[in-house]
């Protein structure tokens, strides 16, 4: 029989949009109106990791992050993969953004 296997997705979050206090220490820490972002990966709609934080040029409407114009993505989203393939989790799929990830990773069963 086949172990059953967790999946996880990366997903990106507004720092801010955490909570109250999140959100009035992003406002007031920022410049230029700049927000705080960040990668998790999700589990069941449980976040069980978090990157660092990088700056994001704040917009009018939901634009995806580029490096050039947020600096520190691709190193957060780095940091997330290693932390996510030591814990023994593995790429399945990506999508069109680069932090559209799919991972799993087989859970063991009762003993």
């Amino acid at each position: 029989m086949t172990p059953p296997a967790e999946t996880l997705t990366v997903a990106l979050e507004d720092v801010g949009d955490t909570s109250w206090w999140a959100r009035i220490l992003t406002i007031l820490g920022s410049q230029y109106g700049s927000i705080q972002q960040r990668f998790v990966g999700q589990v069941d709609g449980k976040i069980r990791y978090r990157s660092s934080t990088f700056p994001v040029a704040g917009s009018v409407g939901p634009i995806s992050p580029q490096e050039q114009w947020a600096p520190g993505m691709t190193a957060a989203l780095e940091e997330l993969q290693r932390d996510l393939g030591r814990d023994g989790w593995r790429e399945t799929s990506r999508g069109r953004d680069p932090w559209s990830l799919t991972y799993e990773r087989v859970t063991s069963g009762p003993s």
